[in-house]
């Protein structure tokens, strides 16, 4: 195949390339979850007679749950773990109503992947509880060889951690891995980590992914060998 050919017989160009590693986002980038998480939220919020509009969440997508608590909540220890706890219920309740998709086409890229002996991995804000649940109903755990979630890492996205942990648990170096985000404080981890990064606009505009150093907007029109172009753009 085309992508086979520009990985494995051009051996001067794999070395500039580099590509070892692909690390997905989950919330957005890999599953639908973006209705579900907000809807959850809400009713957190309103637990604590507040209100929280779509607008208001947007900027909280790819922060970790116990930051947003903490910030916009002003809760102590003991509080945050409980509305951690009933966020995680709302979310539960709500898949198991209305169900969670996975993004079109993402199939197709991971299976790709797989079939060119890349390692995958998953880097997700969400918790672990959460992330279990995701991928349990979305069958998706068996494409990824490691998975970080937000409570393993100190700091949440735009700092860098969560991406530097994933690829030291890779073994790999940074500008070895694409991460592939929807979220602009997720762009802007991953350049903070030294990554190249693809933006999916499943839920942010164009404009706001413009640190991305590639934008689609489907996942039909993304394939190995449009990843190789963009890393040998520089």
């Amino acid at each position: 195949m085309k992508e086979s050919y520009l990985i494995n017989e051009t051996s001067k160009r794999q070395e500039e390339i580099h590509l070892k590693g692909v690390i997905f986002d989950m919330d957005g980038t890999l599953i639908e979850t973006t209705e579900a998480d907000y809807l959850a939220w809400k009713n957190v919020f309103a637990d604590y007679h507040k209100e929280l509009s779509f607008e208001d969440y947007f900027p909280l997508i790819g922060m970790k749950s116990a930051v947003v608590v903490q910030t916009r909540l002003s809760l102590d220890d003991e509080e945050t773990k409980k509305a951690l706890s009933q966020k995680m219920k709302y979310f539960s309740d709500i898949a198991a109503e209305k169900g969670i998709q996975v993004v079109p086409h993402a199939i197709k890229l991971l299976k790709q992947l797989k079939q060119e002996n890349l390692k995958i991995a998953l880097a997700t804000s969400s918790r672990q509880e959460k992330m279990k649940l995701v991928l349990q109903l979305t069958n998706l755990l068996p494409y990824f060889d490691v998975i970080v979630t937000g409570d393993l890492v100190n700091r949440s996205k735009p700092a860098p951690d969560i991406f530097l942990k994933v690829a030291e648990k890779l073994q790999l170096k940074p500008c070895e891995c694409v991460v592939i985000e929807d979220a602009a404080n997720g762009v802007k981890a991953a350049k903070n980590a030294g990554m190249k990064c693809v933006a999916i606009t499943t839920t942010h505009t164009e404009d706001l992914l413009q640190q991305a150093d590639l934008v689609i907007d489907s996942y039909e029109k993304l394939d190995l060998q449009k990843i190789h172009q963009m890393l040998l753009k520089d």
